[in-house]
């Protein structure tokens, strides 16, 4: 309660935020990044491979992935092709799009994928039997692609969306005012290329400011920039993000409850 956390994304029903709000913190939200969707023809034909079952597997790493493809996908998924994505949310956004369950979600990070038996073992021998579908970002971390082949798959890994940073004019005055009195207690990052832009928009952390990783990923990307990372989140659900928060705010004696920011108007 009393806490000021920076959620850098800005999202309908946000359960993140919802969460958070609701243990009594002070949210404050921006879009640090903007998507940028990948090549319409590589994603047709990601889409018609999907439709006509011409791979073993479809992993999805992430919603956004699953928003990528929505324009592209008409009709139903073909009946032999598995699908494998990361986390609740990607799950959810799968359901919503096709009407079915995916037949794997792994929790965590995209690594957590590669522990599955199903994905983790050597493939079956025909070739579209062996194939793996694996739009992503274009910004994606290449070590699931690699490990996929090296347990014997055929990765077709295609863009399928880039992220870039905002514009610092459309960030919201308070924040970088808040950011530069120290007035975050914790941000929330999301994703590497959020990390990138809060650097870019906003300057390094002061200190004071917690900075707390949706997932391993997310964390090796914020030290990998030279960033400290007070928790990481068990898992990547409003929940995982809440207790990481909570075990920040707790056990870090420089993080002092900071007055609510509270708009003028």
């Amino acid at each position: 309660s009393g806490r000021v956390v920076l959620l850098p994304r800005l999202k309908e029903r946000d359960r993140i935020a919802s969460t958070l709000e609701r243990a009594g913190a002070e949210v404050l939200r921006a879009a640090v990044t903007r998507t940028v969707p990948g090549e319409a023809a590589a994603l047709e034909a990601t889409a018609r491979r999907i439709k006509v079952g011409e791979a073993a597997w479809l992993v999805l790493t992430s919603a956004r992935t699953v928003e990528a493809l929505a324009p592209y996908l008409h009709v139903p998924v073909h009946s032999t092709l598995r699908v494998a994505v990361v986390g609740p949310a990607t799950a959810h956004a799968w359901t919503e799009l096709t009407g079915t369950a995916p037949d794997l979600v792994a929790r965590g990070s995209a690594a957590a994928l590669l522990e599955e038996p199903a994905l983790a073992g050597p493939p079956p021998a025909p070739n579209a039997a062996r194939r793996v579908l694996l739009p992503a970002s274009a910004l994606a971390d290449p070590a699931l692609a690699d490990r996929l082949r090296q347990a014997g798959w055929e990765v077709e890994q295609v863009a399928a969306y880039t992220t870039i940073t905002a514009d610092a004019h459309d960030l919201p005055p308070r924040l970088e005012r808040a950011w530069a009195a120290g007035g975050v207690d914790v941000v929330v990052l999301t994703a590497p290329s959020s990390t990138r832009a809060v650097l870019d928009l906003l300057g390094p952390p002061p200190r004071g400011t917690g900075l707390v990783a949706i997932g391993a990923t997310t964390a090796a990307a914020t030290r990998g920039l030279g960033l400290p990372v007070a928790a990481v989140a068990s898992s990547p659900t409003p929940e995982g993000v809440l207790q990481a928060t909570i075990d920040v705010t707790t056990s870090d004696p420089t993080l002092s409850t900071t007055p609510p920011l509270r708009s003028s108007s």
